[in-house]
């Protein structure tokens, strides 16, 4: 049997990622309330802390939401309590943008449904063998390409 080329290895992926990511945002929304776009944000802000500038939530978030578009999303999740946002303390130009304690506990919530969804839609697929196989190898090409 050939190797697979790369399109096959992406579209094995995609098949894989995008009917789970439907069941995901389905109970996200449905189970938390929340929408995949605030838990996306919320999700980066407490991977990284509590915070970052502005200008890298949106280069993580730039394949979802146009800056205009991150903005607004970032604006309607201060005017909810979410997020804070204030001058960046190293850089007076940048925008920092920070949980709020109801920031954390949304994220807490609605990260007990995420991850019961990924457990129910992907998880119980893979042995455990298979699933410390699969990490090991997509953290291998995420280090390899920086």
């Amino acid at each position: 049997m050939p190797e697979p080329s790369a399109p096959e290895v992406w579209r094995a992926l995609v098949d894989v990622y995008q009917p789970v990511l439907r069941e995901v945002v389905t109970e996200l929304e449905r189970d938390a309330g929340i929408d995949s776009g605030t838990y996306s944000v919320l999700a980066y802000l407490d991977r990284a802390g509590g915070g970052l500038p502005l200008a890298e939530l949106q280069r993580l978030m730039h394949v979802r939401y146009s800056q205009p578009g991150l903005s607004r999303l970032v604006q309607r999740m201060e005017s909810d309590g979410f997020v804070t946002r204030a001058g960046h303390p190293d850089d007076r130009r940048a925008t920092a943008v920070a949980l709020t304690r109801a920031g954390r506990a949304r994220t807490r919530a609605a990260r007990t449904v995420y991850d019961r969804a990924l457990e129910r839609h992907l998880g119980a697929h893979l042995r455990a063998d298979d699933a410390r196989r699969l990490v090991t190898l997509l953290e291998r090409i995420a280090t390899r390409r920086g």
